[in-house]
């Protein structure tokens, strides 16, 4: 009977699996927490800036066709008590940078955030340079934060000689944690201490509303509206008013449908192609052809007739072919999904930048049932 029992339950544990495993797997994609696509309007970071020399590089810094930077290290020297004319600054170990980071919100004096400094000189690298203390101001012009450090770059640049080798942008490079807050960011939570608003990250009207219902469905009606396609509103019930962080923590977690937008991006220089949400294509043929040219020159030696008078002389032979291959024509049914639309275009042997245009062709011709967004 224990055989048998275990038995069963194995057997029942194995159909359970299959059960799972067999569900749909766009429904398990577009069931979404509240926390993943929306925030709360109001609670953003805040940009800071600042400007700063990067000291200690070997000879790869600054010019001294670069005025500025040897104004700013003259300024640094007087505020040692050393007095140097600028014209007496020579050195090519210093790079004048811009320097910028982000104060996240709630922030506090105390707490580190990266920064990110790139050169505004003539500068070949900033590998292996460290920051000097640099102030970090918000678009009030107060100072929110001080930035010192050694700068990563994560390439390098190596050569003599007029020979070098390069991995990466080492203009620019980051020191992580390497801005202390000077004071407290205050960001208030919400101006009104019975209502706020959930501003979604893509908005969608089915969305918002889809939302709005989770929220009105778990504390109950008329808690949430849905304003626009973005915005949804919220009024605190009763026992979470002057507790929105308590609200905030309780409906993070809830989960409901994200409705996808059917979009189709694309970035022309790279040719890269993004195809997001349920693509349909209404009925069409696509015809595709690739058309190649070649051109050879061959360079031969022609020697002068013996008989005769002339130099040895250097003829080129140059031959263009053109030839056209790959055309066919393709029928694509109505309704067509993601992976037949992929197909499709597979069967056709396109690259990517084929793509794009038989893409663009597509939406142009009405085809296409979703947004086309080219970067």
């Amino acid at each position: 009977m224990k055989t048998l029992a275990r038995l069963f339950q194995t057997l029942l544990a194995l159909l359970l699996a299959i059960g799972i495993a067999g569900q749909p797997a766009f429904a398990q994609n577009k069931i979404v927490r509240v926390k993943d696509i929306a925030r709360v309007q109001g609670v953003t970071g805040n940009q800071l800036v600042g400007y700063g020399v990067v000291v200690g590089l070997q000879g790869s810094g600054d010019s001294t066709s670069v005025i500025f930077t040897s104004q700013t290290i003259q300024n640094i020297l007087q505020s040692f008590g050393i007095s140097v004319s600028q014209t007496a600054v020579r050195t090519r170990d210093v790079a004048a940078v811009i320097v910028t980071a982000t104060l996240p919100p709630f922030a506090h004096s105390g707490d580190n955030v990266d920064v990110v400094v790139s050169e505004m000189g003539d500068a070949t690298s900033l590998q292996g340079g460290t920051l000097v203390l640099t102030e970090l101001r918000a678009a009030n012009n107060q100072v929110y934060a001080t930035a010192q450090g050694p700068v990563s770059v994560g390439g390098f640049v190596a050569g003599f000689g007029g020979a070098t080798i390069n991995s990466n942008f080492t203009g620019a490079g980051r020191i992580p944690n390497g801005a202390v807050i000077a004071r407290d960011m205050i960001t208030p939570l919400t101006s009104d201490p019975s209502s706020f608003n959930y501003v979604l990250t893509t908005p969608d009207y089915k969305t918002a509303a889809n939302l709005a219902a989770t929220l009105n469905g778990h504390f109950g009606p008329r808690t949430a509206v849905a304003l626009d396609a973005e915005t949804i509103h919220v009024s605190l019930p009763q026992r979470y008013v002057g507790e929105p962080v308590q609200f905030l923590a309780d409906a993070d977690d809830l989960a409901f449908i994200q409705d996808e937008t059917a979009r189709v991006v694309m970035n022309e220089r790279t040719g890269t192609v993004v195809f997001g949400g349920d693509i349909k294509l209404a009925p069409c043929a696509i015809a595709h052809g690739d058309l190649t040219i070649t051109i050879t020159t061959q360079n031969e030696v022609v020697q002068p007739n013996p008989f005769a008078s002339g130099n040895t002389a250097l003829q080129q032979n140059t031959t263009v072919q053109a030839n056209e291959k790959g055309k066919r024509l393709t029928f694509v049914a109505g309704a067509a999904t993601l992976a037949s639309v992929v197909r499709a275009l597979n069967a056709l042997g396109v690259s990517p930048r084929d793509l794009i245009s038989i893409v663009q062709a597509l939406r142009d011709a009405g085809s296409l049932q979703a947004d086309l967004e080219v970067m």
